[in-house]
């Protein structure tokens, strides 16, 4: 009776299983007459997505940093080849982007851990601290300052960005907020470093091949490297592509130098720091050139063990400097060569000598434009019509300056926080390098490297703040990001003795 019992109660369960995958199918399909094919399918992949993403929310918030680089806002037209893959992603409209809503979602996960572990932890970092303030003082600016898309529109020019700038920056501070919560185990690090680092090599390759083929941005010169056709939007600017690169370099270099590579991974490794050193010279960015150097010397000086590590570094620089001879055009050396203060005027004749003058000319304008508005400036966004309207030339050119664009557009107030920002996260970088317990900490967990990596790229990326407007692109929030994790990870072991190892 007994067995009798339970082969019933089998035969219901198999029962009841086998008529739930058919009040499904019948769902899905009153679904799909209802919505389509094509809604029905795009639900499916969103539920699977957020389903992944709440289990593996690191993934979600790589997935927002390639978004946004490849997408650098609305996209405004088709691209090809590499770039295309950005034509893959759907932008959606209005606040409904794949960006703001998987952003959403990520935040809702954040509320829901803290309220489950009670960890508040991320509020103590630096840098989340003062992007909070930066972005609160510009907020105000705007609102203070009273400037709509409609202002643009009275005086015939476009509105200063695809989307509101103070919009972005508020998304920005939250991917700052999203990344130092869900990306603090070193594997999760490693991963996002990987995604940037993989980006950068396809942006770099795809910039290379339009300086090959004379299809860079016609309106600077066709035989620079950048163009539409790059994957990383911002990176169509050739100032932008040699900072990426540089930056990609740094990364890709600390890691090949801190690991024993396999032979053919150490020389993939090689060609792409190539790669890179030859994109940042096809770039004509006397800027880049800079950054470049700076983030040489910085790499070089550093005492580093083995033969080998030299021979190779030696082959790099050697390999490196044919490449540019036979590859960079003529014209590109003769811009990278006209350095003010090391160059001779001959009349603006030369190449790039027009640009130097025109961005002497600009940052006068902008000294001018800082004394109207000197405490929280004139709003985020507002350079090209406040210039324009200020401008005798009636000029609304950008001000090739982080530093100039932060001091006009949020005074003098968001200028001495971005600079604070930026020493807080070099100096306690610093001490984090400087303590044995730290690094020996940071070496169990296979991230020494990376802290003298992005102490490097911070200091690179404020020698090309001077010559480029970049501090509200989505890479300087990741930069903060990794320094904001490691800081946070590794500064509470400053001044402790390190623990021996016994055998």
């Amino acid at each position: 009776m007994r067995a009798t019992s339970l082969r019933h109660t089998g035969v219901s369960a198999l029962q009841r299983i086998g008529v739930l995958p058919l009040i499904g199918a019948v769902l899905l399909a009153m679904l799909s007459v209802a919505a389509g094919p094509v809604a029905l399918t795009g639900a499916i992949i969103g539920t699977v997505a957020l389903a992944l993403i709440a289990t593996r929310p690191q993934w979600g918030v790589a997935t927002i940093l390639t978004t946004l680089m490849v997408q650098y806002g609305s996209r405004r037209y088709e691209r090809e080849g590499v770039a295309g893959l950005a034509n893959l992603v759907p932008t959606g409209s209005g606040l409904f982007t794949v960006n703001n809503m998987l952003g959403l979602f990520l935040a809702l996960l954040l509320l829901y851990h803290v309220y489950r572990d009670g960890d508040w932890s991320f509020l103590r970092s630096r840098q989340v601290q003062l992007i909070a303030l930066i972005t609160a003082v510009l907020v105000l600016s705007g609102f203070m300052s009273g400037v709509g898309p409609a202002d643009f529109a009275d005086v015939g020019l476009l509105s200063s960005s695809a989307q509101d700038p103070t919009r972005l920056l508020v998304s920005r501070a939250l991917f700052l907020v999203l990344f130092v919560f869900f990306c603090r185990q070193p594997r999760d690090l490693r991963m996002i470093v990987g995604v940037f680092v993989l980006l950068a090599v396809m942006t770099a390759w795809s910039g290379t091949q339009a300086a090959m083929v004379g299809g860079g941005r016609p309106e600077i010169a066709d035989y620079r490297a950048g163009g539409t056709e790059v994957l990383i939007q911002s990176s169509q600017n050739p100032n932008r592509l040699a900072l990426i690169s540089t930056i990609a370099l740094v990364l890709l270099w600390e890691y090949s130098q801190a690991h024993a590579l396999r032979r053919w991974r150490r020389w993939a490794a090689m060609g792409a720091a190539l790669l890179f050193v030859l994109t940042v010279f096809l770039c004509a960015s006397r800027g880049g050139l800079i950054g470049m150097s700076v983030a040489a010397v910085m790499l070089f000086v550093r005492r580093r063990g083995g033969s080998q590590r030299m021979l190779y570094g030696l082959a790099a620089l050697l390999v490196g400097g044919i490449l540019v001879a036979e590859v960079v055009p003529p014209e590109a050396i003769e811009r990278l060569s006209n350095i003010p203060g090391l160059h001779k005027d001959d009349g603006g004749s030369s190449e790039g000598e027009g640009s130097t003058k025109r961005r002497s000319y600009t940052y006068e304008i902008g000294v001018q434009l800082a004394a109207k508005a000197p405490v929280i400036g004139v709003g985020p966004g507002n350079w090209p019509l406040v210039r324009f309207l200020n401008d005798p030339l009636r000029s609304a050119a950008a001000p090739h300056s982080s530093y100039l664009q932060a001091l006009v557009e949020g005074g003098l107030v968001s200028l001495g926080l971005y600079l604070l920002l930026f020493y807080v996260t070099v100096r306690d970088l610093l001490r984090c390098e400087r303590s044995a317990a730290a690094m020996a900490a940071a070496r169990d967990d296979g991230l020494d490297w990376l802290i003298f990596a992005t102490r490097v790229c911070v200091i690179s990326f404020l020698v090309f703040s001077l010559f480029a407007d970049l501090w509200d692109l989505v890479f300087a929030y990741f930069l903060l990001g990794v320094g904001g994790v490691l800081i946070q990870r590794y500064k509470p072991l400053i001044g402790q003795p390190r623990q021996p190892v016994y055998a």
